[in-house]
């Protein structure tokens, strides 16, 4: 089974990156909670976790209410202070998600902000701005 690869617009100008297999989810600089249960819903979705590239708050401002309501962790860059992250990550380690079958490399790519990382797997890399 293939994954499904969907933009949900938040704000006037972003993006909120939806990755779902079966019944599975996961998203990437939920910059705002709603859109992302609305699609989780209108989809049937469960959500497995939460990716965050930076601490800006377009990219996490949704991050802690849907670590809350879907009991899922949510990761992010070590080298940035943002209280939603459960789980801080560096250059090289991995998120692996068992039950979305998916997994990610982490890359460093300071520049945009000091701390901020990619998420590179499946031919695909969530790199925020």
């Amino acid at each position: 089974m293939e994954f499904t690869l969907s933009a949900l617009t938040a704000f006037r100008d972003n993006y909120i990156w939806l990755l779902s297999r079966g019944a599975q989810a996961l998203v990437v600089d939920p910059g705002d909670a709603a859109p992302v249960k609305h699609a989780l819903a209108e989809r049937g979705l469960e959500l497995e976790a939460v990716l965050v590239t930076h601490h800006h708050a377009d990219h996490m401002g949704g991050a802690a209410q849907l670590a809350t309501e879907y009991a899922c962790p949510v990761y992010g860059p070590a080298r940035e202070r943002i209280e939603a992250v459960t789980l801080a990550l560096r250059e090289g380690e991995q998120v692996v998600l068992p039950k979305l079958g998916a997994y990610f490399r982490v890359l460093d790519i300071p520049g945009h902000t000091a701390g901020h990382i990619a998420y590179e797997g499946h031919g695909i890399m969530f790199c925020g701005d």
